[in-house]
């Protein structure tokens, strides 16, 4: 019996000295002052997505999809001519109002809209070989 109590005092000693303690935290100098670097917080752009459905199912299928990152629909600028940019497959035929552009292996397109004074409609067509199309319809606000 004296064993056993030795065995559960010795148990008890190796678990109590294996186990975490708290500590108290040092405490911190209340005059002293400390310099933050404000880190740049991601920027949301955004964007219309346009996912097509033709006859017999979606145009998914065939790979063809359009993202217009600016300007955005109702937008109201400053300036005579806005940038249409987007993006969509590699290949793809964009239509900008009258301007015609093919979507080169960045997947990215640009042109220049001029504008009137006043409400402007931004027509932006994507097509691809399979004949698939997609289109939106932007309008912008110049106002001087």
């Amino acid at each position: 019996m004296f064993e056993m109590r030795k065995i559960s005092i010795l148990v008890f000693v190796l678990l109590a000295a294996c186990s975490s303690t708290l500590t108290a935290a040092p405490s911190t100098n209340p005059t002293s002052s400390s310099v933050s670097i404000p880190t740049a917080a991601p920027q949301v752009v955004p964007s219309v997505i346009v996912q097509p459905t033709v006859a017999g199912g979606t145009a998914e299928a065939s790979g063809l999809w359009l993202q217009i990152l600016s300007p955005l629909d109702e937008a109201v600028v400053d300036t005579l001519e806005v940038d249409v940019t987007g993006s969509a497959p590699a290949g793809s035929v964009i239509s900008v109002n009258d301007e015609i552009l093919i979507v080169g292996a960045d997947l990215q397109f640009k042109t220049t809209v001029p504008l009137e004074e006043g409400p402007n409609l931004i027509e932006i067509i994507a097509s691809d070989e399979n004949g698939n199309e997609l289109s939106v319809m932007l309008t912008v606000t110049y106002e001087p």
